[in-house]
């Protein structure tokens, strides 16, 4: 579950970033980064849950919807969008990352309980 807290590291990132890049003061930007901020966080918690363990895939959206703002966003793309461009790209990667990647796989597990 290693990657979800990353997520969950990387959404508070995305929430403080308009203050470091001083862009607090445009509301779209800010609320924008806010609530996405939200989601990615509700998301990977979701994953900690059994019946919902995939709703860290629906990450995935968001990602691809944070390159498209910062990308469409002008040329060359303001700072705070080229953030947004390497946030999304950062979690298409840790999105894909399975819950359990840091455990043994299934065959060794059931080999070595034997």
């Amino acid at each position: 579950m290693w990657a979800r807290v990353v997520e969950i590291m990387t959404a508070v990132w995305l929430a403080v970033s308009p203050f470091v890049f001083r862009v607090q003061s445009d509301a779209a930007i800010l609320w924008g980064d806010q609530i996405i901020a939200l989601g990615i966080c509700i998301l990977s918690g979701l994953s900690y849950w059994r019946p919902t363990r995939y709703a860290h895939l629906l990450i995935l959206a968001i990602a691809i919807g944070l390159i498209a703002w910062g990308r469409l966003a002008g040329t060359p793309p303001p700072f705070i969008h080229q953030n947004h461009i390497v946030v999304g790209l950062f979690l298409l990667m840790m999105a894909i990352v399975p819950n359990d990647a840091s455990n043994p796989p299934p065959a060794w597990r059931t080999s070595s309980a034997s």
